[in-house]
């Protein structure tokens, strides 16, 4: 953790106030910043419930008293004055219960199809979640409530497609795989991505990270976006890991807090910049001066599995139980996110000990993420490993330049 004065340097060395190159051109008012969307991952739930502490504290005689001396605690409301910053606990019941979800993933539940969908559609679709239910799945009711809070920007009588009431939704995850902290954004997406650019600088040069990268989607419409955050005008999550299920790790939140608060600065400093509106160089600017070829990132791999909404490797299922494999990842796998794996290489293990290889599925070398990730256990949330491909975008559109 850094202290007050490198935070104030860095944000210097950044702001030069202007608009000719300004990411965007009017500033960002609300943020929202979500966690617990799966009930079991605490560090998004511990950090959403210090801001609301933060909160609290500013607004009680108590405010300066709380402030550790060394000023190595950041509150958001006094940092980023510029952002109307609120906060979400997505799925209250998986939180108290301590489960990834009630039903089924709350994390698929936000495409237009699904939000609305009725109990009797959703008996009629080949989904295990609906079979034996008289109603819709929980996840699918709290994610309909949860789009309404947003101004129902996919299902609302403007025929959806429309801007969500707040400007960013910023998802808090984290993951049983060794992903080092991830900022996961849409390609197209220059505003996020800048963002994204910005945090993966500011974590590593500043927090001094080593294991940060960005994860760029492809490009879909908004309306058939699953995840939560897609209910905002812009989506940012953020995933952090190694850490199990369940648990609070102190070095798993300060990680989360550094990229979380990075992403805050990034978009306070740009509002200032429009405030401002004077000549000078942009922060843009300056992160075209960090990253001249691109900004490095990986690429989720094209689905080829019908149900799968990005590219993974799947692993086999027992017959009696979808969400027991029936093949273990290989040893050689373990903890290497991000790292290649070619045709032939180990893959799986068998229940009789056989080593299945990869059969180049994906095409001859490709590049391994949320390696056994116990969230994709559940066939809900989709089993197997994920798939990347190195890659690039461009600052200025958001747009992946090895395509």
């Amino acid at each position: 953790m850094v202290n007050f004065r490198s935070r104030v340097f860095l944000a210097a060395s950044f702001l030069h106030a202007g608009v000719a190159s300004s990411v965007f051109s009017t500033p960002v008012k609300t943020v929202t910043i979500s966690g617990g969307t799966h009930g079991n991952e605490y560090t998004g739930i511990w950090c959403i419930k210090a801001i609301e502490k933060q909160r609290e504290q500013l607004l009680t005689a108590k405010a300066e008293a709380s402030i550790a001396p060394d000023n190595k605690i950041i509150n958001v409301f006094r940092e980023y004055p510029s952002l109307s910053i609120n906060t979400l606990l997505a799925n209250p019941k998986a939180y108290m219960a301590n489960r990834r979800f009630i039903d089924t993933d709350m994390n698929r539940e936000f495409s237009i199809n699904k939000l609305q969908r009725t109990a009797e559609s959703c008996s009629e679709e080949d989904d295990a979640t609906c079979d034996a239910q008289t109603s819709l799945p929980y996840e699918s009711i709290r994610a309909k409530e949860i789009e309404s809070m947003f101004g129902a920007p996919k299902t609302g009588s403007a025929g959806g497609g429309v801007d969500g009431n707040s400007d960013i939704v910023i998802d808090l995850h984290t993951t049983t795989a060794n992903m080092g902290i991830t900022l996961i954004v849409t390609e197209g997406d220059a505003l996020m991505s800048t963002a994204a650019a910005y945090a993966l600088h500011k974590c590593k040069t500043e927090y001094k990270y080593e294991n940060v990268h960005i994860l760029l989607l492809p490009k879909t419409e908004k309306n058939h976006r699953t995840h939560l955050p897609s209910v905002g005008k812009h989506d940012f999550t953020i995933e952090v890991g190694p850490t199990p299920q369940g648990v609070i790790r102190h070095d798993i939140v300060e990680q989360t807090e550094a990229a979380l608060h990075s992403v805050l600065e990034f978009l306070h400093l740009s509002n200032i910049e429009l405030e401002n509106k004077t000549a000078g160089a942009t922060i843009l600017d300056r992160l075209r001066n960090v990253f001249p070829d691109g900004v490095p990132c990986y690429q989720s791999a094209p689905a080829v599995g019908a149900k799968e909404l990005h590219g993974k490797i799947q692993w086999p299922t027992l017959e009696d139980n979808p969400n027991f494999p029936a093949a273990m990842v290989h040893k050689s796998l373990q903890d290497r996110d991000y790292q290649p794996l070619r045709t032939g290489d180990p893959l799986f293990v068998g229940l009789d000990g056989t080593i299945i290889p990869y059969d180049g599925s994906h095409g001859d070398e490709v590049l391994l993420m949320f390696v056994n990730e116990g969230g994709y256990y559940y066939s809900s949330s989709g089993t197997g490993i994920g798939v990347a491909v190195s890659s690039r975008f461009d600052l200025e559109t958001g747009n992946n330049t090895k395509a």
